[in-house]
């Protein structure tokens, strides 16, 4: 009620979360799975009360000397986030968000040709008599 046994800290993901991770394909189902590290918020979702989840590899964390003890660390350091989502209060583990993937391609920009749309200035700059 009043949130004294609250628990900060990273841990490592209970067996309900293992069980959605390797649902959601983070985590390859045998017997060695890489290490990962969780942090929990007391949290509301559709007006239930819900503990947010982050999920992270604390291997990159300490590669950046970031020690995770809460989910505002992360705030700061979102590429180091894998997953996020909460865990409903029957113990449902719900994930929300996943990192893109890292070999993704970028799409490559490139500037637009300004001949082929002589009249764009009308939109950029309404008003504006030419």
């Amino acid at each position: 009620m009043f949130g004294f046994t609250w628990k900060s800290g990273a841990r490592i993901p209970s067996p309900a979360i293992r069980q959605a991770l390797e649902r959601d394909g983070l985590l390859p189902t045998i017997d060695a799975p890489p290490t990962l590290g969780v942090v929990e918020s007391r949290g509301t979702y559709s007006g239930r009360r819900v503990t947010d989840i982050r999920v992270f590899d604390p291997a990159h964390a300490a590669a950046r000397v970031l020690e995770v003890q809460s989910v505002g660390d992360l705030d700061t350091h979102r590429t180091l986030v894998l997953r996020t989502g909460h865990v409903e209060q029957d113990g449902t583990v719900v994930l929300g968000w996943q990192a893109p993937s890292s070999d993704a391609a970028t799409p490559v920009r490139a500037l637009a040709d300004r001949a082929m749309h002589a009249d764009d200035e009308r939109f950029v700059f309404p008003g504006h008599p030419r």
